[in-house]
């Protein structure tokens, strides 16, 4: 015979074990423990024996490893025995356009041209701020007849530079891939 102990909360299946053999008694199984008639065998990769229903069974293992939530992809982490609820993966959502389709995260290409569209609107608008800020001295200057040919240069390059971040739309590869022009002053990277 074989012995193993059982987890109270889990029934996980721990051992073999050997027990004490007391004279005249014989082995005294303790509560947390039962007997097999012969070994288990070394549980699959990644499961775990667990005592069931009054036999041993194997349970995949996914206790303390992050899990996905299928309808946002958001993560959790299970402390469970056993396979997942059908509203949880184990599977990454690679980025939000993706969903959950036939058991598996399926690329929306619609919804990502729309997300890099939006990205690109953000990052085009706040590089249009500093257009304004850069510009308005400038173009005061000029218009008052005190810009100086530096100045109107300058002035000049900023113009052509918001010309190109209005023609971002025009770039081949648009909008998976951005080409940014290059602030007046600015060094390329």
């Amino acid at each position: 015979m074989t012995y193993y102990y059982v987890n109270e909360l889990t029934k996980e299946i721990t051992g073999p074990v050997e027990l004490p053999i007391i004279p005249g008694v014989g082995v005294m199984l303790p509560g947390n423990a039962i007997e097999l008639p012969e070994a288990l065998p070394t549980a699959e990769a990644g499961y775990v024996w667990v005592w069931r229903n009054g036999a041993a069974q194997q349970l995949i293992d996914l206790r303390n490893r992050p899990v996905y939530r299928k309808d946002n992809g958001g993560i959790q982490f299970w402390y469970e025995l056993g396979p997942l609820p059908d509203y949880l993966t184990s599977k990454p959502r690679p980025n939000e356009y993706y969903f959950w389709v036939n058991e598996d995260w399926v690329l929306d290409p619609i919804a990502e041209r729309t997300g890099k569209i939006a990205q690109i609107n953000v990052e085009r608008d706040g590089r249009l701020r500093e257009v304004v800020i850069r510009v308005a001295p400038l173009q005061y200057a000029y218009e008052l007849g005190e810009a100086s040919s530096l100045q109107q240069t300058t002035l000049l390059e900023w113009k052509r530079y918001t010309l190109k971040l209005a023609q971002l739309e025009q770039q081949v590869d648009y909008p998976l891939l951005v080409d940014w022009p290059l602030a007046p002053g600015s060094v390329k990277q």
